[in-house]
């Protein structure tokens, strides 16, 4: 391992050396990027906080067919996947639990409030997504519960032109995938649509999978306002071979996700107000043993409904954004019972330029839920440009997370939830820089994340079972390193076009080493991530991507994936192999995931 990040620092800095020397007038082009990890929206050269946005020719250039599978290549981000095309996997950020990851479409919350295995129940494709943002670190100050890790917010389209899409792919495994996608405009309005069903024998017994996907996007543009709507459906039916337990190899699952939102946005010269609302239903059905359904079988089904209303004003400091939050969450289950909460909160965030190089942001998010009392959570951040190519920035927040209807109530012969959890806390500091050069970046942070009455499940002498309990705390170190070349911007014939090397380091101090928890200690101590993509002879474009994982009491390994594409006039060809060299590895202990996986496919422009 230290052989070979040496080797990758040596090559990568011969590189930027000799390209460096002589380059004064580059465009800083991410600098002018509009992010949306605060309530008010900041350009990237003013954000005071470490956040990764894959923009759509990004997404377009990885070996990818789910938004999943996209966020493998963010360092910082676990993804623990089950099995491929995203039929289930648990996202977590900087060595926090996947529970602790907050999930937007548009600003939107889809968290699930049963569990995080269906928090990346999607009911949108990446056909109509825009960008990905992932922000790192905790978001509570302005979003509430969930965001102690991370965010992650999926941007979709906003401006349509006339086209429609039809894609076939097919590859190992019995795999194939059809998908039809379009966008219209009219007038003053936006339409995108996209349908696609994907399915595969599997890679061994019972992990064949179908998933079907529909979403529509349309939005109304007026002279100072925006009317958006969002409609998605999202069905995945999958074999889940030792998914929950290895005892039971013929496990079966099948979700259903529908979701509706409705985002207005309202511009009044310096006032500004956005109200949204939405519904998010959640279908799971579980079979421990799909030949004998009867044996042991679980229902369930939950219910979001969220409102929210912002306004901003424009002031002599900045900006000043205020507004309310209320949810109310319920479920029906054969298992957990019948149950509902609301949530609600009050949030608050002054945005202030003090001179031209320095921008603050502080705020806090005042939080009840059901059978608890208000809470305030607050943050700030500050960052200081000293030149114009070198950000400086530092950033504190306090962050919680309310259970899940599983931890509360789930109840079966080796695991049982607890009604009386408590919120989980987590106090977080960050310090960072990050030098733009145009054609280069790099960007280094250190964070420190003091978390308590963290949730988890843990091995207790009753009866040999693993109960949910607000176990001891858990400090984290961690260290992120990020850097990029983008040739293209020197020389666009320069066969090779961009190389990204990420690093990310964690350490967790468990105080209460009595217990033996299951996830809070399962995180990647190591995880090394280069990217090159690059001109092949006939304008065939490849994608190669490296990734080293080092996984707290798990074996370390490399997987290599790449993709190659070639575009024509009215239509596109592709071939992506991941896990090139056939590595035998998992996520989670037990559940081996795909070898060599070869796809190919055409898409066709019909308009």
């Amino acid at each position: 391992m230290k052989s070979f990040l040496n080797l990758l620092t040596l090559l990568y800095f011969s590189c930027y050396i000799n390209l460096l020397i002589g380059q004064t007038n580059l465009k800083y082009q991410l600098d002018s990027v509009v992010v949306t990890s605060n309530r008010t929206p900041v350009t990237f050269d003013k954000l005071g906080r470490t956040i990764s946005i894959l923009t759509i020719s990004e997404l377009d250039k990885l070996p990818i067919t789910t938004v999943q599978e996209a966020l493998e290549y963010v360092n910082s981000v676990d993804v623990k996947q089950r099995g491929p095309e995203g039929v289930q996997a648990d996202i977590s950020i900087r060595g926090g639990t996947s529970e602790q990851t907050l999930i937007l479409i548009d600003g939107t919350k889809i968290t699930d409030p049963q569990t995080a295995h269906h928090n990346m129940n999607l009911p949108i494709s990446l056909d109509v997504v825009e960008r990905i943002e992932i922000l790192k670190g905790q978001g509570s100050r302005i979003h509430g519960s969930n965001a102690l890790g991370g965010v992650i917010n999926i941007i979709t389209k906003s401006n349509a032109s006339n086209n429609l899409n039809v894609g076939l792919m097919g590859g190992s495994n019995s795999y194939y995938k059809f998908d039809i996608n379009g966008s219209t405009k009219l007038s003053n309005t936006n339409h995108f649509f996209s349908m696609s069903k994907s399915k595969s024998d599997g890679y061994r017994f019972n992990t064949n999978f179908e998933n079907i996907n529909i979403s529509l996007i349309s939005s109304f543009n007026f002279s100072n306002s925006v009317l958006k709507t969002i409609l998605g459906y999202t069905e995945k039916d999958f074999g889940a071979n030792s998914f929950y337990t290895n005892r039971f190899p013929n496990q079966a699952e099948k979700t259903k996700t529908k979701f509706a939102a409705l985002i207005s946005e309202f511009n009044l010269g310096k006032f500004y107000f956005s109200p949204k609302v939405y519904w998010r239903r959640n279908d799971d059905k579980f079979l421990l043993n799909k030949d004998n359904p009867e044996f042991y079988k679980n229902n369930h089904r939950t219910n979001v409904f969220g409102s929210e209303m912002q306004v901003t004003l424009k002031n002599y400091f900045g900006s000043t954004s205020f507004g309310v939050e209320y949810v109310v969450d319920k479920i029906t289950s054969n298992n957990l019972g019948i149950h509902n909460r609301e949530r609600k909160g009050i949030f608050f965030e002054q945005s202030a330029n003090l001179v031209s190089t320095i921008n603050i942001n502080i705020g806090s998010f005042l939080y009840n839920y059901s059978n608890t009392g208000w809470k305030l959570w607050p943050g700030f951040d500050i960052s200081y440009l000293p030149f114009s190519n070198l950000k400086l920035y530092a950033n504190f927040g306090k962050a919680f997370r309310v259970p899940t209807y599983t931890e509360q109530f789930y109840n079966d012969p080796v695991t049982k939830g607890n009604s009386n959890l408590q919120s989980e806390e987590t106090t977080n500091y960050e310090f960072g820089m990050n030098f733009n050069h145009g054609f280069s970046n790099f960007n280094l942070t250190l964070f420190v994340k003091d978390g308590k009455n963290l949730i988890d499940w843990v091995e207790t002498n009753n009866n040999d079972k693993w109960e949910v309990q607000n176990i001891s705390s858990i400090t984290t170190r961690g260290l992120e390193f990020n850097t990029s070349l983008n040739f293209s911007l020197l020389d666009k014939s320069f066969p090779l076009k961009t190389i990204r090397l990420s690093y990310t380091f964690l350490n967790s101090d468990k105080l209460n080493a009595k217990l033996k928890s299951r996830y809070t200690l399962e995180y990647l101590r190591h995880q090394v991530i280069l990217q090159i993509n690059s001109k092949l002879p006939f304008d065939i474009t490849q994608s190669w991507a490296v990734k080293y994982e080092d996984r707290l009491n798990s074996q370390n390994h490399f997987v290599v994936d790449t993709k190659l594409s070639k575009n024509f006039i009215n239509f596109n060809i592709f071939v992506k192999a991941t896990n090139l060299f056939n590595k035998i590895y998992d996520d989670i202990a037990g559940v081996p995931l795909p070898g060599r996986w070869i796809i190919s496919g055409v898409n066709f422009n019909l308009l």
